[in-house]
C-alpha cells in the first residue's frame, strides 16, 4: 500500500516546496499507479483505459510519456537494477497511443446521446488497446 500511503507526504513535500501544479499532479499520478505500470501487462484491457483515464492521458497525453519515465526510473533505480529492461515504458505508450488514436467522431455515434456516447467511445478504446497488445 505505498503508493496509496505515500500520496499524503507527497502533498506535503509539494506544498513545503512549492512545486508547481502540473509537476504535483505529475507526482500524484505516478505515486499512485507506479505498480500498475509495472505490471501493465497483467491488467485487463479496461483496466488500462482507466488508468489512463485517472492520469488525465486524453485531455493531457504528455503525461503517459512522463510517467512512463519516472516509472522506468523508479524501477532502475533499484540496486541491481541499474541496467534492467524496462518494456513497460514502450507498452504503455503503445497502448496508450493505440487510445488516443480513437475519438468519438470516429465511432458510430448516430442515434446515441450523451453517456451512451461515452460508453461507445470507452468500448472503442478498449478494442484498440487490446488490438494494440
Amino acid at each position: 500500500m505505498h503508493e496509496q500511503r505515500g500520496l499524503k507526504p507527497l502533498a506535503k513535500l509539494c506544498e513545503r516546496l512549492k512545486i508547481p501544479v502540473d509537476h504535483r499532479q505529475l507526482a500524484e499520478a505516478v505515486c499512485r499507479e507506479h505498480l500498475n505500470v509495472h505490471r501493465i501487462d497483467e491488467l485487463r484491457d479496461a483496466t488500462v483505459l482507466e488508468l489512463i483515464s485517472r492520469c488525465d492521458g486524453f485531455r493531457r497525453p504528455e503525461r503517459i510519456a512522463q510517467m512512463a519515465l519516472v516509472c522506468e526510473c523508479d524501477k532502475r533505480g533499484r540496486l541491481g537494477f541499474e541496467d534492467s529492461d524496462y518494456p513497460q515504458r514502450s507498452t504503455l505508450q503503445r497502448l496508450h497511443a493505440a487510445a488516443l488514436a480513437i475519438n468519438a467522431r470516429d465511432i458510430a455515434t448516430e442515434g446515441l446521446k450523451g453517456p451512451a456516447i461515452g460508453e461507445a467511445l470507452a468500448k472503442a478504446r478498449i478494442r484498440a488497446i487490446g488490438a494494440a497488445r
